[in-house]
């Protein structure tokens, strides 16, 4: 997929997948806590430990989380599966944020783009994909998440010849406006969960197939097959 094809592709999916912002009405310390949780389970499971949590604690802020006891917050959030994990990793930031930045991650995002992403990292348990989410979805930078629907896609769409995450985020930003990232970063991920799906892809249903080089050579190697059985003697 060249850049031109992409463009076209990516008004497309804007179109047909309208933004759905799952932070909207969020805080950012929630939204990161919200993006841990999400860790290998589905958004439905996150949403449950993130307001288990709540239930338990009320609202969500560095100081009550870092109050809370470990085993408190591990059965809180169990149904975002890992508690075991995530429990420890969301108290250490909680008690991180208090003590570099007085409770308040807002100061970190009111920072450059570079040096916010930095901060973030510094996090424990923080990685590249955690940090563009919050500075995406609570600070409105210009960052351009990689999740694992948009890692397959973009293999899928040959935007970067390698496959680590931070080859496919620099593609996906080289070929994105700045001010279309979080939109596009949203729509891609709809289209991931509706139609390009990692077993059995809907292809036919997609309305950008025209363009996405996986269903081109999927659909030449298919017709092969078709002419090769056709050929081959009948058994029976």
């Amino acid at each position: 997929m060249d850049r031109q094809a992409f463009a076209r592709t990516m008004r497309v999916l804007e179109s047909r997948y309208p933004i759905r912002d799952w932070a909207r009405g969020m805080t950012p310390f929630e939204i990161l806590i919200s993006t841990v949780l999400s860790q290998s389970t589905t958004v439905a499971n996150e949403r449950r430990g993130l307001e288990d949590l709540r239930a338990r604690i009320g609202v969500i802020t560095p100081r009550r989380v870092a109050d809370t006891p470990e085993a408190d917050i591990t059965a809180a959030i169990w149904h975002a599966g890992l508690g075991r994990q995530k429990a420890p990793r969301i108290r250490r930031i909680a008690m991180e944020i208090l003590e570099r930045h007085g409770g308040r991650l807002e100061e970190v995002l009111a920072l450059p783009t570079d040096r916010a992403r930095a901060e973030l990292m510094a996090l424990p348990g923080v990685g590249p994909k955690t940090a563009d989410v919050v500075l995406s979805m609570a600070g409105d930078h210009p960052t351009f998440p990689v999740d694992t629907h948009i890692a397959r896609i973009a293999r899928r769409w040959n935007l970067s010849r390698r496959g680590d995450y931070e080859s496919i985020r620099s593609a996906l930003e080289r070929w994105t406006p700045p001010q279309k990232r979080k939109a596009w970063h949203l729509a891609i991920i709809a289209h991931g969960r509706s139609l390009c799906k990692a077993r059995n892809p809907r292809c036919d249903e997609c309305p950008v197939r025209q363009d996405c080089d996986w269903y081109r050579q999927h659909r030449a190697h298919g017709k092969r097959i078709s002419r090769r059985n056709l050929r081959s003697p009948t058994k029976g």
